[in-house]
């Protein structure tokens, strides 16, 4: 069975990490990706760890892309665009407001050459914001969607934060908002401008915790009960050997089982939601009598919602991700076979072969092939600087 959106083509703008994980959310629905890139390398190529020479944060989200190298500065490169776009179905973007346009590449433009092409625009602010042209990643997004603040540590000091949750959440809005503006398209046979902000995304994942502010007037660690922090059989514990154990039996049943487990039956008649200092005590010394290991060991079978706080590679060996096959390998001509986590959406593609487009001259000389561009053609466009020099059959 072929993925949902195979037969989708997208023209891949991105640079950036939101952008990037959308177009690898669309690959992983069958769309057929065109990455256009800059003639050097861009920071995502750069960024550690680099092994080999070979960035492996840039190859985590790349797979069956093809690439095509240009200066977007140029008319002549912008006519390839031209070229494509009309053939294209998305095209995805996160430069600045005002950058695509600026080079002629804007919303208005490509609608006027198809007027079904779904353009994609992923920025911090959104584009018509008094922040529009303001930087910003991931950790600004955090600290100034107040998820830094409600993740603080005991000592009141703001964690760095272990995951890109704006990045992530960005992109996952962006794919949402594609699949449903192609939906739409079927009705309408137009495509249209989708503005996707990170702050907005962002921000979105704290309408749990907001509750409590725009009711009450305060923030969530001001109330009682304090969600999350306030309970004590919704927390973190440390263990003997110094690893944790999360527990989250919040239901009744769930309690009950999980004071059995822990040999302590009287817990069962005690207040756990709210603020319980003395119930928190307790449970920080039951735990801390035995290690991870011997606590997973007793949980193994037990219905109350206990896990251990897992190292990354714990968790991609995890019962749930190999069952679920959640790993797949990208083959890389230098790296060998690299490990990824793929898009977890029930008909997403599940590919035969995950291969790395290694080499953007190639890539970048096959698609201009397709687009009509002879030899001589493209040599002609390597010496002008518009492409890099592409290889001869």
């Amino acid at each position: 069975m072929s993925a949902p959106l195979t037969g989708i083509k997208v023209l891949d703008f991105t640079h950036l990490l939101p952008g990037e994980l959308t177009a690898s959310i669309l690959c992983d629905l069958g769309c057929e990706i065109i990455r256009i890139e800059r003639l050097t390398p861009g920071l995502a190529q750069q960024l550690p760890p680099i092994v080999k020479g070979e960035s492996l944060y840039f190859w985590s989200v790349r797979r069956n892309e093809k690439r095509l190298g240009l200066d977007l500065k140029r008319e002549e490169a912008k006519e390839i665009v031209y070229k494509l776009a009309q053939n294209s179905d998305i095209i995805l973007e996160n430069f600045r407001p005002g950058v695509m346009s600026r080079l002629g590449l804007g919303y208005g433009k490509i609608h006027s050459l198809n007027s079904r092409l779904i353009y994609c625009s992923i920025s911090g602010y959104g584009q018509n914001t008094s922040w529009s042209q303001r930087p910003g990643h991931d950790i600004n997004l955090q600290a100034e969607a107040g998820i830094l603040h409600t993740s603080r540590q005991m000592n009141d000091r703001p964690s760095m934060p272990g995951s890109l949750i704006s990045d992530f959440i960005s992109a996952a809005m962006a794919a949402i908002s594609i699949a449903t503006a192609l939906f739409e398209r079927e009705k309408t046979n137009k495509g249209r401008h989708l503005d996707i902000s990170m702050f907005d995304s962002t921000l979105w994942t704290q309408c749990v915790a907001s509750a409590f502010t725009a009711y009450c007037g305060q923030e969530p660690r001001e109330t009682e009960p304090a969600y999350r922090e306030g309970l004590s059989n919704y927390n973190l514990f440390r263990c003997q050997d110094g690893r944790y154990l999360a527990i989250a039996p919040l239901e009744p049943q769930f309690w009950q089982v999980f004071c059995q487990r822990i040999e302590r039956p009287d817990l069962t008649k005690t207040k756990a939601y709210g603020t319980n200092d003395e119930l928190r005590t307790t449970l920080e010394t039951v735990i801390s009598k035995k290690t991870l290991s011997q606590w997973l060991e007793i949980f193994a079978d037990a219905d109350c919602c206990v896990s251990p706080v897992n190292t990354i590679a714990e968790a991609m060996n995890f019962l749930p991700a190999r069952e679920r096959q959640l790993l797949q390998d990208l083959v890389h001509p230098v790296l060998g076979t690299i490990k990824q986590i793929r898009t977890p959406l029930p008909f997403a593609k599940k590919h035969e072969r995950i291969v790395a487009t290694f080499d953007l001259r190639e890539s970048t000389a096959a698609v201009l092939q397709e687009l009509g561009y002879n030899q001589e053609k493209q040599n002609e466009l390597a010496k002008l600087g518009i492409i890099q020099d592409t290889p001869v059959d």
